[in-house]
């Protein structure tokens, strides 16, 4: 810039500023370049005699590229006012600044008013004002009224619907495009491959794969990385594979596709060993991987990956953002260490709902009420303002503690002070909190007012209140409606047995069984997970596929028999099969977390905890055995079951029965 004010200084005492041409490379060159300067610009602008049109649309265009939005239409009025008139270079610009509708529409005014209503040019940057703006509506219009539509006016349209999330009517747009033999470029195709994500469109997003091979563009990296999502979305994750591994050069963003695609697809350890194969390819991670990561050691419960994940953010200086701060205190608070989640929370500079949200639906999960809802009068305090997902947690806590007019008072305020309409999944907590303190009447009568029909959390939250208090009456009226509502869900079958077997209606839990073997109907397969040494082991019933088999089915031989001789009593009543009862004993015995325990036993240090991860509720027996393991080997266990955390140590447990 100082050559170019000498420069400047000599146009001035030489007259050389009145030259039109002279100027305005001096303006353009201070309010386009990096190196420039738009105040500069806009002195310079002020010393021209005569400026050019051309000249104004370089400080508009200046403005406009450096996001100073409201200064470039501030300038476009003092620049009418000076009387001088745009050009069909001056609108586009304009129409990138603009982010109010009813300025959007002035400016359209503008540009019809000075005979640019026909320009393709301008009505394609028009479009997407529009879009940007909110109205989809007024884009489509222009598109419509368009007298030649090049494949940059489809490409807009199909690119506004896709961004804007109306992808059918994108892809919808894209088959029309074809019928016209428009020729679709690179980014039409990306547009169009994005709205397929969207719409899980497999068939498009093959029709596009396909075209894509016959015109050469299967090398395009851009477009490429696009059909992968397409495949992953749509949950072919070979598919997205053998496009991943033919590619020459990947980027961050193929290796982000291919991560976040099997984490949707719940194959959470291969997303991790990607992060390996990604490691040893020398591509350094952003945030945006690693909060996916972290997400995948969350469902798999693996804390000590997660640590090491979290190490290597440190490590390798990736920013901690609002969002990967949030999913680290998520993880640690859903692998069971409230401790190290609580510390990260506290040391977050910002922190938004989103966070709060996720340290009070730990504390809940892990049986904290009380801190649970500390930490909300906390989050009130300064100025936070909860969402419906804050208020999940909140009534959980009030649940877990037992407060139930402070659960009541939470869930009216829901509407009251936050205008937030509670939900099924509100309800279902409060109708947990109703049945955990042993009120079955009141949380009946609460899902008969429902203002929507209950689903199968509110019926088996119901469900299990009775099977804690023996309420048979109310649980077969509950099971009855639970069944109309999904027929083939074995887990209800499962408890309304166990009710009638609690309270010796035997006949009952019998008819229960053979109904349920009669409509062939399974209680679905559970699993369990297990961390050690960072790797992930999981095991189902009567698993005998790990590698240390012979070894695990000694230990929990050995186990069950000390389990007996401290009091431990098999809850028979858990198996539906007709069959005899050393049969019963010894398929309880086989249950996914009674292996995943006894394998914890062999495989880590005395006096650490096992950490289990379970895909279903822990059923009956295997809560009790849990209980009488945590005190005979005195080890604390951690369950993480579909519903909540249970803490076992010296023989009880933290939901203290309840779950």
């Amino acid at each position: 810039m100082s050559e170019l004010k000498q420069i400047h200084a000599q146009m001035i005492r030489t007259g050389l500023i009145s030259d039109v041409i002279s100027a305005s490379r001096i303006v353009a060159f201070c309010a386009l370049e990096d190196s420039g300067s738009l105040n500069y610009a806009r002195l310079v602008f002020t010393q021209i005699p005569n400026p050019t049109t051309f000249i104004c649309n370089s400080i508009i265009r200046g403005y406009t590229n450096k996001n100073f939005r409201r200064e470039a239409i501030l300038f476009y009025r003092e620049m009418i006012e000076d009387g001088l008139f745009p050009d069909r270079f001056t609108f586009p610009s304009l129409f990138k600044s603009c982010e109010d509708l009813n300025e959007g529409k002035q400016l359209h005014c503008h540009s019809v008013k000075f005979g640019f209503a026909l320009d393709s040019y301008i009505q394609n940057t028009l479009m997407n004002m529009y879009s940007t703006c909110g109205s989809l509506v007024s884009a489509r219009k222009v598109f419509d009224k368009m007298l030649e539509k090049t494949v940059v006016s489809w490409t807009t349209m199909i690119g506004s619907y896709a961004q804007c999330d109306r992808s059918l009517e994108a892809v919808e747009l894209f088959r029309r495009m074809d019928f016209n033999k428009v020729k679709p470029n690179e980014v039409t195709l990306v547009n169009v491959l994005t709205a397929c994500a969207r719409t899980r469109d497999l068939e498009m997003g093959k029709w596009v794969h396909k075209y894509m091979d016959e015109t050469g563009m299967g090398s395009h990296v851009i477009l490429t990385t696009a059909l992968m999502d397409v495949y992953c979305k749509c949950g072919c994750l070979s598919l997205a594979r053998q496009l991943f591994d033919k590619m020459s050069e990947k980027n961050l963003y193929c290796w982000n596709v291919m991560i976040n695609g099997h984490i949707e697809d719940s194959d959470y350890e291969e997303a991790l060993i990607l992060f390996r194969e990604m490691q040893l390819e020398g591509v350094k991670p952003d945030k945006v991987i690693m909060t996916n990561l972290l997400l995948a050691c969350t469902h798999l419960g693996a804390l000590e990956l997660g640590k090491w994940l979290h190490l290597y953010i440190e490590k390798e200086n990736i920013e901690v953002d609002v969002v990967l701060g949030t999913s680290l205190v998520d993880m640690y608070a859903k692998c069971g260490s409230m401790e190290i989640a609580s510390s990260i929370f506290q040391a977050m500079p910002q922190k938004d709902v989103m966070t709060w949200t996720a340290l009070i639906a730990g504390f809940a999960m892990s049986g904290q009420g009380e801190k649970a809802l500390e930490l909300f009068y906390e989050m009130q305090r300064s100025g936070v303002k909860p969402d419906a997902i804050t208020f999940v947690g909140v009534l959980a806590a009030c649940s877990h503690a037992g407060l139930v007019d402070e659960g009541y008072s939470h869930f009216d305020s829901m509407s009251s002070l936050y205008g937030i309409q509670p939900t099924v999944e509100h309800y279902g907590c409060m109708v947990d909190m109703l049945g955990r303190a042993g009120n079955i009447a009141e949380a009946e009568k609460l899902i008969l007012n429902m203002p929507m029909p209950p689903d199968n959390f509110v019926l088996g939250g119901l469900l299990g209140a009775c099977r804690i208090h023996s309420n048979l009456e109310v649980a077969e009226k509950a099971a009855q409606q639970f069944l109309e509502l999904d027929p083939d869900n074995g887990g209800t079958y499962v408890l309304l047995s166990n009710i009638y077997s609690s309270i010796g209606r035997w006949d009952e839990a019998k008819k229960t069984r053979e109904l349920m073997v009669e409509r062939n109907i399974k209680k679905p397969p559970g699993c369990s997970l297990i961390e050690v040494d960072g790797a992930v082991h999981e095991f189902t019933k009567g698993d005998t596929s790990h590698t240390q088999s012979s070894e695990i089915y000694d230990m929990l031989e050995d186990m069950m028999c000390r389990l007996k001789i401290a009091g431990y009593v098999p809850n028979k009543s858990e198996v539906l099969l007709e069959m005899g009862e050393e049969e019963k004993e010894d398929a309880l015995s086989r249950h996914s977390e009674k292996l995943a325990i006894a394998f914890g036993l062999l495989s880590t240090t005395r006096g650490t905890p096992i950490r289990i991860v379970k895909n279903l509720r822990v059923c009956s027996d295997c809560h009790s055995a849990s209980k009488f393991i945590s005190r005979v080997y005195n080890r604390e266990i951690i369950v993480r079951d579909r519903n909540r955390f249970h803490h076992f140590k010296d023989g009880s447990c933290s939901c203290k029965d309840f779950w």
